[in-house]
């Protein structure tokens, strides 16, 4: 118990020192719209090229889910139970 109180004493003035330790920078500055990016091109034709390309990836993943989604199926690896199984009679 005796080793435990310099410790929790050495905690308790690190947070304190440290709770009172922070200063703003000294050259902060408030930022109005005049420094925002500027747009520049077309906006419709950059979203027309990026929507083209999503769209390709969109439908490659579609048909490559169907290929291995009919495979899947085909081959016995999953089964739905839609009906009920055969008799094994």
């Amino acid at each position: 118990m005796q080793a435990v109180r310099p410790i929790a004493n050495l905690a308790v003035r690190n947070a304190a020192f440290l709770s009172r330790g922070y200063h703003g920078p000294n050259n902060f500055r408030v930022y109005t719209m005049n420094d925002m990016p500027v747009p520049e091109g077309d906006f419709f034709e950059q979203h027309r090229a990026k929507n083209r390309t999503y769209n390709a990836v969109l439908a490659a993943g579609i048909v490559i889910f169907g290929i291995t989604f009919t495979i899947a199926k085909e081959s016995g690896l999953i089964y739905f139970n839609y009906n009920p199984p055969k008799s094994i009679d």
